[in-house]
């Protein structure tokens, strides 16, 4: 086995004893730390880094926009962004709750390797950034920054994001057919859709 192999070995083994799917550095505090975790992620969530080619492609068809900031401002601010267009998806996510408690999400951020956890709360949805990883009962959702702005601001839709590859969905077919349902009753304007069909949401996220 290779120092490469042994230490993506070690890394998994690390986390799922852990009790989290894979602990992180998050590239906000430690770039370099976050490309390696960055490097290990497929071992856990199969083609999960296709999320960056992804939204290479989608900014390159103006699907979504670039941070056109420059890099100075991107790194004094990112973060403040970040959490700002994550705290807006967690609020849209519990009026689209319509009274049921949905499944506990781990959201991670490719790109900064970001985990950050929604779990239902008694006042709807408690919001933790910046946690080591996904618990094993979490549904995980694999997209990057530049998605969670565009589904903040409108510009692209759930379920839109999901046919483009830009947000991947991880977890049992149980949980990812409620996950799906879920993001697809957000309101304007993360998306105006109408009522989609149970069997038409399970066709679009079960394999």
């Amino acid at each position: 086995m290779t120092c490469g192999r042994r230490a993506r070995h070690l890394l998994t083994t690390l986390a799922l004893v852990g009790g989290t799917t894979l602990a992180s550095a998050c590239g906000f505090e430690d770039p370099k730390g976050a490309d390696t975790a960055r490097g290990a992620i497929n071992w856990i969530y199969p083609d999960a880094l296709h999320v960056t080619s992804a939204v290479w492609r989608a900014q390159l068809e103006g699907v979504i926009r670039r941070d056109e900031r420059p890099e100075a401002v991107r790194a004094l601010l990112g973060y403040r962004r970040t959490a700002a267009d994550l705290v807006k998806l967690r609020d849209r996510l519990v009026v689209a709750m319509d009274g049921e408690a949905g499944p506990s999400l781990s959201i991670l951020l490719i790109g900064p390797m970001l985990w950050t956890r929604f779990a239902p709360a008694q006042d709807g949805l408690s919001m933790a950034m910046h946690v080591d990883g996904a618990q094993a009962s979490d549904i995980v959702i694999v997209t990057d920054e530049p998605v969670v702005t565009a589904l903040a601001s409108g510009q692209i839709t759930p379920l839109a994001a999901r046919q483009k590859g830009l947000l991947r969905l991880y977890g049992t077919i149980d949980g990812r057919i409620r996950t799906a349902s879920w993001l697809d009753r957000l309101q304007a304007p993360l998306t105006a859709m109408a009522e989609i069909p149970q069997s038409e949401i399970e066709s679009r996220v079960v394999p």
